[in-house]
């Protein structure tokens, strides 16, 4: 009788399921906690957008002092050190005021982030009408959104500023969470079609 050898793919060491499991368990906790501390900093708009302030001073104040040093360094290569200097000096000054004054620092992003709104949802709703290219309704419609949301946070200020930076914050670290959970999913199913 002739013996018969059949691999089973399950018992080799790199196709085990233990294996195949960490390679998208991992991504699916890292998502789902991701998901847990969007909900968390929804709930907390306020602190999250404080903090969210604070965050972006100290970034602004690190990269400013580090555009002085640079501005040294260049000043021996014969570079552009004015520049670096004063754009370094306007960012570290700039970061921290909003160090020391976040609330304040808070409504200014927040004034920011409105004109952003606007300025982007007005280009897309004009290009959109002007060119007429495929599917350019779906354009004018986040442009008009856009601009919406734009007026409603301005005629909302100061008191949008409470509520704006930490909602944004909150829904971007959410959404990349179930991004991730959803990835780690298609992934799972991926390796299974492979040791299968």
């Amino acid at each position: 009788m002739p013996i018969s050898i059949e691999s089973n793919q399950e018992t080799r060491p790199g196709n085990s399921p233990r294996v195949t499991s960490t390679v998208w368990g991992g991504l699916f906790i890292i998502g789902l906690l991701m998901t847990v501390l969007g909900i968390v900093a929804l709930g907390t708009a306020f602190l999250t957008s404080l903090v969210t302030a604070i965050f972006f001073g100290a970034l602004l104040a690190i990269a400013g002092i580090a555009e002085i040093v640079s501005a040294v360094r260049v000043r021996k290569s014969g570079g552009p050190f004015w520049l670096y200097l004063l754009s370094g000096i306007l960012s570290t000054v700039v970061g921290m005021f909003v160090l020391v004054y976040p609330r304040a620092g808070l409504a200014a992003l927040t004034l920011m982030l409105a004109g952003y709104f606007f300025a982007s949802g007005l280009f897309h709703a004009i290009t959109s009408v002007m060119d007429r290219y495929a599917r350019w309704g779906w354009d004018f419609v986040y442009g008009a959104i856009s601009i919406f949301l734009g007026v409603v946070v301005m005629s909302e200020w100061p008191v949008s500023a409470v509520w704006l930076v930490g909602t944004l914050v909150g829904l971007g670290i959410l959404f990349r969470g179930v991004a991730l959970m959803a990835g780690s999913l298609t992934l799972r199913r991926a390796l299974r079609d492979v040791t299968a």
